[in-house]
């Protein structure tokens, strides 16, 4: 049984200050308008000092594995440290154009950690769908891209389906560095896609332009597409023994670029940042049947980490070293104590044939009482299930470049929230950027203010705003949290 300390005995020591980490007060002690009463803890405060106070100290230092660096030896013997965190590349801002629930809705600003949240139907999952949309395009092709979709056609506003307007545009904005909005080098890329007469993807347009001491065109569009031809590209145009045309109709020119350069220049620099930035990027609708069906046992080198659905999960987990599964028990221990060793099962007969994963968990059986078993993933929880997917995805090194999460929430109890929360919120410092989604005003109430953005849609428009920055919300007193403020906003966001 969980205890969960009564507040008035609380080593306040050994939590963070309630009125400086941030504007809390729990809703049913919050005053909505006027006075109130003083920031209170939040069950955020008290998890963080059961996590800790809870745990001994050997525990403590291996759940810092992401911090760990690589050590190795001068010729003198002395250890020599360096550091195993790769260079960071932030998605800094998403415009879409006729794509889905988005007609010309302003840019998606975002964060190295962005909750979006919404009534249904407002366009949450649109941005979402466009990243994945141009992450299984760079992967594969456009027309593989559509394919889940039923075509490109299911893509387009409904308002583009005028003869010239049968199109939609994606524009994506990058930092280089150690935040968004840092001093890095910048990217931005735009890509336009025309539906063809026989309704098929098109490349209409496609830039790449990185900006440092002086814009870098990288990729640019000689002549534009029409719905019958594909676009012709430039490629590296500043660059006259690399510079080459390309002119395939469903294929990216950023896909066939990114890698292709071999020297220390800014086009290069950009290109592996972007590589590795989609080479890494994890999309996921979890579906906890899927999770239990075994995959292959390893992964096919263009495909993700993890697959949408977490079918591929027994491959990720043999992507995992001894110290890395070791640090995934340890995390899911704080939710599942007896869990002791994930296991993926091994087979001698073929590459082809499906492997499946267990925990074994210590029971109260056997001699003297003590006994392990193996439980296979089909008869753990849904909640075991999403929890062990979205923990290795976190452990392993290197972790995503970005996490997309719809509905973080699902099959977690709130303890378990909590603590994925508090580990999604820090892995921005190991190059992760995590964009959720959610219907839970519990779980805004354990996010910065700063992290939300909110979508609206009004007269058939989506509009994408920053959560802090709308009158309704900077109308109520610091001391009332984010998930008061949403459900109690006097313009609903119908």
């Amino acid at each position: 049984m969980l205890h969960v300390p009564r507040l008035d005995v609380v080593d306040r020591r050994l939590m963070p200050d309630a009125a400086s980490e941030c504007d809390v007060a729990t809703p049913h002690q919050a005053t909505l308008r006027g006075g109130g009463p003083t920031p209170a803890l939040t069950l955020r405060h008290i998890m963080q000092y059961i996590w800790q106070s809870g745990r001994s100290d050997e525990a403590i230092q291996s759940s810092r594995l992401s911090e760990m660096t690589t050590v190795r030896r001068t010729k003198t013997g002395e250890p020599r440290r360096h550091s195993t965190r790769p260079s960071q590349f932030f998605l800094e801002s998403v415009q879409l154009e006729r794509f889905k629930a988005a007609f010309r809705p302003d840019p998606l600003s975002l964060s190295p950690f962005t909750v979006i949240i919404g009534r249904n139907g407002s366009g949450k999952s649109t941005v979402l769908e466009a990243l994945q949309w141009l992450d299984l395009a760079m992967r594969h092709d456009a027309v593989r891209a559509c394919e889940r979709y039923s075509g490109i056609h299911d893509l387009l506003n409904i308002r583009s389906r005028g003869q010239n307007t049968r199109y939609f545009k994606l524009v994506l904005n990058w930092t280089m560095g150690t935040q968004v909005g840092g001093s890095g080098p910048k990217a931005t890329y735009e890509l336009r896609v025309n539906e063809s007469l026989d309704g098929r993807p098109l490349i209409h347009s496609e830039s790449l332009v990185v900006s440092d001491e002086q814009d870098v065109p990288i990729i640019e569009t000689e002549v534009e597409g029409t719905r019958i031809a594909p676009g012709r590209r430039i490629l590296l145009p500043g660059d006259p023994s690399r510079k080459r045309i390309f002119d395939e109709p469903d294929r990216l020119a950023l896909s066939r670029l990114a890698g292709g350069v071999n020297d220390g220049s800014l086009p290069h620099r950009t290109l592996e940042a972007i590589r590795a930035f989609w080479e890494r990027a994890v999309f996921l609708r979890l579906s906890p049947q899927r999770l239990a069906q075994g995959s292959l046992p390893k992964r096919r080198s263009f495909d993700p980490l993890l697959d949408e659905e977490g079918q591929s999960l027994p491959a990720l987990l043999n992507e995992l070293t001894v110290t890395q599964k070791r640090a995934l028990v340890e995390a899911m221990n704080i939710a599942l104590p007896d869990i002791s060793k994930i296991v993926v099962s091994e087979t001698n007969t073929s590459r082809e044939q499906n492997v499946y994963w267990s925990v074994r968990e210590k029971m109260p059986t056997g001699y003297a009482g003590r006994g392990t078993y193996e439980i296979p993933a089909s008869m753990l929880s849904e909640g075991t299930r999403r929890l062990t997917a979205i923990l290795a995805l976190l452990i392993r090194r290197p972790s995503p470049s970005l996490l997309c999460i719809e509905e973080i929430e699902n099959g977690l109890d709130p303890w378990t929230v909590l603590d994925v929360l508090q580990r999604l919120q820090s892995a921005p410092r190991h190059s992760t950027q995590s964009i959720l989604t959610s219907h839970s005003p519990w779980l805004l109430d354990n996010v910065e203010l700063d992290a939300i953005r909110m979508v609206r849609r009004t007269g058939g428009n989506t509009r994408y705003s920053v959560f802090r920055t709308e009158s309704a919300v900077k109308s109520f007193l610091a001391t009332v949290p984010p998930g008061a403020r949403y459900v109690n906003l006097t313009d609903s966001p119908e």
